[in-house]
């Protein structure tokens, strides 16, 4: 399974850009997923107060609830490994990974102004930059893209999945 992580700062564009990718991905037949952490605080809406819930509480390592079609896990201190190994059970191709910087997975770093560069020196394993703001491209030793370049952008992903295959 390949997995292409999206980082940046918050309101940088991060799950725009993530849709964008899916959408592009899942057209040309790829079996996409995805992943984000939630990183605003807190247990994400509409976990809470729910039946699966009260079994968690009662003592449950894992909860999970099925309703229409849909089926929600819950389970105290998820690790992005045990998170990923379900997609890989699941027969996924690509997965992309919102958030999680500190993980070393090929990224996709945000840059919404310039004093969001530092962000480069605290990620490993950049492979593009998308940027709000003008950045000389040769600066870099991977492939820089305009935030809105999204043609640019999917058909940069699309090569380096073909690369794998």
């Amino acid at each position: 399974m390949d997995i292409i992580q999206v980082v940046g700062y918050k309101n940088s564009g991060k799950t725009s850009l993530a849709c964008k990718l899916i959408e592009h991905a899942a057209k040309k037949g790829f079996r996409t997923a995805s992943l984000k952490h939630h990183g605003h605080g807190g247990v994400p809406e509409g976990i809470s107060d729910t039946d699966s819930e009260k079994h968690k509480q009662a003592g449950s390592l894992i909860s999970g609830v099925e309703g229409d079609g849909v089926f929600q896990l819950s389970k105290e201190n998820w690790t992005l490994d045990e998170m990923i190994q379900i997609y890989e059970w699941m027969q996924i191709n690509l997965l992309i990974i919102e958030g999680f910087k500190a993980y070393s997975f090929p990224k996709v770093v945000l840059i919404s102004d310039e004093k969001d560069l530092e962000l480069l020196d605290k990620v490993e394993n950049v492979k593009a930059i998308i940027a709000r703001v003008a950045l000389e491209k040769n600066a870099y030793p991977f492939p820089v893209f305009q935030q809105h370049d999204y043609n640019g952008i999917c058909k940069w992903l699309e090569e380096q999945l073909k690369k794998k295959a």
